[in-house]
Parts: structure tokens; C-alpha cells; sequence
């Protein structure tokens, strides 16, 4: 059985879908993808909050018209990926769980240690592997390229630098 390493964000459209498909691509190159599977998740449509508009990044036409020159820069394939939501059975599947910032780690009425405090000790943040520790920030309504680029290369560029010590998390 593999061990599931799960990204989460508020609408599980952008942020942890990069996380998740790049770090299967990473866990492909380095032969690891028969020990280990990424898989995300939304906070979204959780403890009576509304899902998000749409089911995926395409059907947000100007973020997604601004990241796909990015994305395929980074050999990253989106269009397949549709929004779930977080359960308890996907939280206890979980081997290491990381949130893509404090909002969805704490801060929101929904957060992920407000929802599955028992599972504290396997839930991260994804700024514990990014360069100065810096968050994730949602892309959601944010037109400027220059974030864009700045987001989904952090996402990347982390995940390139840092997944050995996300698998320790998850036991390698």
C-alpha cells in the first residue's frame, strides 16, 4: 500500500493541485511512485462553507489563461485535475498532510487542526519547506503574472528541493 502524502488549499484548484501532480511527477523521476502517491484536497464546501465557483482551474478563464504558459513551463498538465473536498477518511489515510498556508492550517473557522485535531501531528505547513519559510499565498482573483509565476514556482522549485524531507515526514 502506498503511502499518501495529501496537499491542501481553501478551493483545491490551484495551490495544492500544482503540489499534487508535481510531486507525482518528482516521485515518478526518482522511482519512487510505488512507495509514495500525492493527492490534494479543498477546505472548501467543509463544516457548512460553500464549495468553490468551479470544479477546476479552467473554468476560471483569466488565472488560468495567466498560469498555463507556467504550468507547461513546468511540464504540468491541470486539465484533468477536479476540486474535492477534505473527509475524515482521506485525513486518516494520510500519511503526512500539508497545508498550503496558515489560513488553511489554523486561521480559518475550518481549518484543518479545528477539523481533525487528533491528527495534529501529521498535519504541516507548507512554509516549513520553503525558502525563509514563506507561505503560499491563494492565487484566487489575482490576475498579475507575476504572481503567478512567483506561486507556482515556489511550488515546484520547493517540492524539486525539499521531497525527500516531505517523505521523511511520511515515514521513507
Amino acid at each position: 500500500m502506498k503511502k499518501i502524502i495529501t496537499f491542501i488549499c481553501n478551493g483545491n484548484i490551484h495551490r495544492s493541485a500544482i503540489a499534487e501532480i508535481y510531486l507525482n511527477k518528482v516521485l515518478k523521476k526518482n522511482k519512487l511512485d510505488n512507495e509514495f502517491i500525492a493527492k490534494s484536497y479543498a477546505l472548501q464546501g467543509t463544516q457548512g462553507t460553500p464549495k468553490p465557483l468551479h470544479k477546476n482551474l479552467m473554468e476560471y478563464p483569466k488565472e488560468y489563461k495567466i498560469a498555463l504558459p507556467i504550468l507547461k513551463s513546468f511540464k504540468i498538465d491541470i486539465t484533468g485535475h477536479l476540486y474535492k473536498k477534505i473527509t475524515p477518511s482521506a485525513v486518516e489515510k494520510s500519511a503526512v498532510i500539508i497545508a498550503m498556508d496558515k489560513k488553511t492550517y489554523s486561521q480559518a473557522k475550518n481549518a484543518l487542526i479545528k477539523q481533525f485535531p487528533k491528527y495534529k501531528n501529521k498535519i504541516h505547513v507548507f512554509s516549513e519547506f520553503t525558502e525563509n519559510h514563506k507561505g503560499i499565498k491563494d492565487p484566487f482573483g489575482n490576475t498579475s503574472p507575476k504572481f503567478h509565476l512567483a506561486t507556482i514556482k515556489s511550488i515546484c522549485l520547493t517540492i524539486e528541493d525539499q521531497y525527500k524531507n516531505i517523505l521523511d515526514l511520511a515515514g521513507l
